[in-house]
């Protein structure tokens, strides 16, 4: 997961007093850091409009005003309902935080098929792709966001944590997770309402 596909100041109160944004600041500073550190990943460019430029972008270098590039988020459900999250390593931006799979397509890549590798990355688990779909696109301000919906049970011990990213994982009901955002332990993804509902209607 990138540290830029979170809006960073969805939960801060109305008055942004400095006690009150310095822990996310840090934890945004944080993460800037691990990406400075981080291998190259390449990337593709597209425009706004998301057609592909014929253009590759290294990951940690400024990507122009107009260039944009492909971020997945993916939720994985089970047939009970319940959502599989990971959370984040205490090195990462959001540290010890809870999320669902995610981080960027790299070059030459559809979109499903950087769902699908980073969760193989990420947790091990290999996903069905006749058992996916993008649920919905956010255009931010310097990529596409595609957030995937995979119906496909597993069981938990199989589950592989990739180090220095992930370090546990769990399933949990839209209630529970909804409650997770309120206290602060979900990386807040200001599209989980909007997530919920399409799939309620999707059903």
């Amino acid at each position: 997961m990138e540290i830029g596909e979170i809006k960073l100041f969805d939960n801060i109160p109305g008055e942004l007093t400095y006690p009150e944004i310095q822990p996310l600041l840090f934890e945004y500073i944080q993460g800037w850091l691990n990406l400075q550190n981080s291998p190259n990943e390449l990337w593709d460019v597209y425009d706004e409009n998301r057609n592909l430029i014929s253009r590759i972008h290294r990951r940690g270098d400024f990507l122009a005003k107009g260039d944009y590039h492909i971020v997945v988020h993916v939720w994985i459900q089970n047939t009970n309902g319940e959502f599989l999250l990971t959370k984040r390593t205490p090195n990462k931006g959001f540290p010890n935080m809870w999320e669902c799979t995610g981080g960027s397509a790299l070059a030459g890549e559809d979109s499903l098929t950087a769902a699908m590798r980073e969760v193989e990355e990420e947790t091990g688990l290999l996903l069905d792709p006749d058992a996916g779909r993008c649920i919905m696109t956010l255009k931010r301000e310097d990529n596409f966001g595609d957030v995937w919906l995979f119906r496909q049970d597993f069981d938990l011990n199989d589950v592989v944590f990739q180090p220095n990213e992930t370090c546990d994982a769990m399933w949990a009901t839209e209630t529970q997770i909804k409650k997770m955002k309120e206290d602060g332990i979900l990386v807040p993804f200001s599209y989980l309402d909007e997530f919920f509902m399409r799939i309620e209607y999707d059903d």
